[in-house]
């Protein structure tokens, strides 16, 4: 079979599910396209503009968190809709045939809704599947009965997504899927993975997201200064000159029993998340997702607004700390986990009782399944 797994270029949440389920299609025998929604329907500007808004609105999550509010409650998607029939029908009816596309698996409402609303109008039956890449929820725009299945990783978002309005037999719970250097590797232990990365093997260790487009605010980086505790922290994420700029001006300012290690975007996320204690900074939700597979507490120092829910989750299943700009708050709970390690020892059973699946080939063999059915 031929498919295409499609995402939006805005940060790596949409990305990486992408890519680990077409590795896995590609395993079962399949061709599979991997495509950014506004590249391959040719409207490459209008992603441009998409992806300049969205790092604008990361940079000050205030006022991400109420233009997102609105924009979820007035549903821009209508506009969306009538832009894909009107500018985008001729091409995607194009891609199909020149590619011979059973299926497509989408991981952005943009790419889930559009696709779908376009060949059902034009009584196209190739079956769109839709995963819901926030997990604990979902925005009103990925919210669209012409998708063949809606799946999502949470019981919790599976509800939200009903009472919405999605389709209940279409909406399927379904394993997260976890990129290959997690699902493939053995977990190291913190003392193999630090000496592996040449760090100190008894210091307290953070893994500092700073998100995929290293927008994440160094507030808490800078309270640090009140600690007079040793801590070694692996800032991870978008680093751009810019931010190098200001980890360095910071590193002059804290006291020498704070060693920060900038090593941007990493392909042994494994590895650093072995060697970490607890993985500090915004809620991105692969970030957040991966940490709760590695047994890792998240403490939550920023949140937007499409993963706000992601908190509740955290505070229900102990797996970490909701600290919204709050680093004051950030910088006690450190300091306690330096002094108590038994609380961290403590929460680790919270994580094998998490209600969550992880497997990219899981939900790869889900899809291929349903295809398979819809096409007897």
């Amino acid at each position: 079979m031929n498919g295409a797994c499609v995402y939006v270029d805005g940060g790596k949440g949409h990305y990486i599910p992408a890519v680990a389920v077409k590795k896995e299609l590609e395993k079962l025998g399949n061709t599979i396209f991997l495509e950014e929604l506004f590249d391959f329907m040719h409207i490459k500007w209008l992603g441009k503009i998409n992806k300049t808004f969205w790092r604008m609105m990361l940079r000050n999550s205030k006022l991400e968190n109420k233009i997102s509010k609105m924009n979820d409650s007035s549903n821009g998607m209508d506009l969306a809709i009538k832009f894909g029939h009107r500018f985008c029908t001729k091409r995607l009816l194009k891609y199909i045939k020149d590619n011979k596309i059973n299926f497509f698996f989408t991981t952005h409402p943009y790419a889930g809704t559009v696709i779908s609303e376009i060949l059902a109008k034009q009584k196209i039956n190739v079956p769109v599947y839709y995963f819901a890449t926030d997990v604990f929820s979902a925005p009103i725009a990925s919210i669209c009965n012409n998708l063949r299945r809606f799946y999502i990783s949470t019981e919790e978002g599976r509800d939200i997504v009903i009472k919405m309005g999605m389709q209940e037999d279409k909406v399927i719970l379904s394993p997260f899927p976890l990129q290959d250097c997690l699902a493939n590797n053995r977990l190291l232990s913190k003392e193999e993975a630090r000496k592996k990365l040449n760090l100190s093997t008894n210091t307290f260790t953070i893994q500092f997201n700073l998100g995929g487009e290293g927008l994440g605010s160094l507030e808490i980086l800078k309270e640090l200064k009140n600690c007079e505790k040793n801590i070694q922290i692996i800032v991870v994420g978008g680093i751009n000159k810019e931010m190098k700029q200001k980890i360095s001006a910071l590193s002059k300012i804290l006291p020498s029993n704070i060693k920060i290690i900038c090593v941007g975007f990493i392909k042994e996320v494994d590895l650093y998340l072995a060697a970490s204690d607890i993985i500090v900074g915004r809620s991105g939700i692969n970030t957040l997702l991966e940490a709760f597979y590695a047994h890792r507490p998240f403490l939550i120092t920023e949140l937007v607004y499409t993963v706000m829910s992601s908190a509740d989750y955290v505070e229900k299943y102990k797996l970490g700390w909701d600290c919204n700009r709050n680093p004051e708050k950030q910088l006690e709970i450190i300091k306690r986990l330096i002094k108590d390690p038994s609380i961290l020892e403590e929460m680790d059973k919270n994580f094998d009782a998490l209600p969550i699946e992880f497997s990219a080939k899981k939900l790869a063999e889900m899809v291929l399944q349903d295809v398979t059915n819809q096409e007897k």
